[in-house]
């Protein structure tokens, strides 16, 4: 995503994550309905560039952030999971 402003719109958030700037909107409103002003088109960069990561890795969809935004701890656990699986994987490989 560019640094050209202090939030990042959708589409910047859509282009960096392989998705849609449709499907970004809808995992926001759920998982960061705060974040989603009446008519406002962007958030903060540090969490777009996080939102892309997600989406960029398959990590992220629409009923993710739907758990997202009603079960952060839930999310949070799977998540901290999901990571030591993916450290014993990448300690196969390099055995």
């Amino acid at each position: 995503m560019t640094k050209r402003r202090s939030g990042a719109t959708f589409a910047e958030i859509a282009a960096a994550g392989d998705t849609s700037h449709t499907t970004v909107r809808r995992v926001l409103v759920h998982a960061f309905p705060g974040l989603l002003g009446k008519g406002r088109n962007a958030i903060p960069r540090d969490v777009g560039d996080l939102v892309a990561r997600a989406f960029k890795g398959k990590a992220l969809d629409q009923s993710a952030g739907r758990l997202l935004g009603e079960d952060p701890a839930t999310v949070l656990e799977a998540a901290e999971a999901l990571a030591e699986l993916a450290r014993r994987r990448l300690a196969e490989q390099a055995a």
